[in-house]
């Protein structure tokens, strides 16, 4: 076979696969339901991780959640699944600024997980959210 006709018909193959995905659905973002079913599918990755305390984002489609040992879960919908990331407590501090008053950015450094911003209902929610993952103070973004 044609190098030529080969690429071709793998390219239209992809494009056909990504194509019909989107179109049943599987690219619109789901909101994470509440925060049991945050809980829930962090549990699915990480069956051994305690979760303390859990806070959504006020669209829904993250949450934040304090675990036991101090480290942090992160729960983030992406199409119509969610990825789980954990971090040590360091790590995590290390990876987040204030955005505005109600938002947080979060910059892993992941290919996976580019930046990210979460936002609040208002700035006490955002306050309460990081005091339960034991945050008194965050460094302000140079973008703000």
């Amino acid at each position: 076979m044609n190098l030529l006709v080969l690429v071709a018909v793998v390219g239209f193959g992809i494009g056909l696969i990504v194509l019909l995905v989107h179109l049943t659905g599987g690219s619109r973002p789901t909101p994470i339901d509440d925060k049991g079913a945050a809980r829930d599918r962090f549990a699915e990755d990480y069956p051994d991780a305690g979760v303390r305390h859990c806070v959504l984002s006020a669209d829904g489609f993250d949450a934040l959640l304090a675990l036991e040992g101090g480290d942090v879960g992160l729960v983030h919908a992406v199409g119509s699944k969610a990825l789980t990331r954990r971090y040590t407590h360091a790590e995590f501090a290390a990876t987040i600024e204030l955005q505005d008053s109600r938002s947080i950015l979060l910059r892993t450094g992941e290919m996976t997980l580019p930046p990210l911003t979460i936002r609040f209902a208002d700035t006490e929610a955002r306050a309460e959210a990081m005091a339960a993952l034991g945050l008194s103070v965050v460094p302000v973004s140079k973008a703000a």
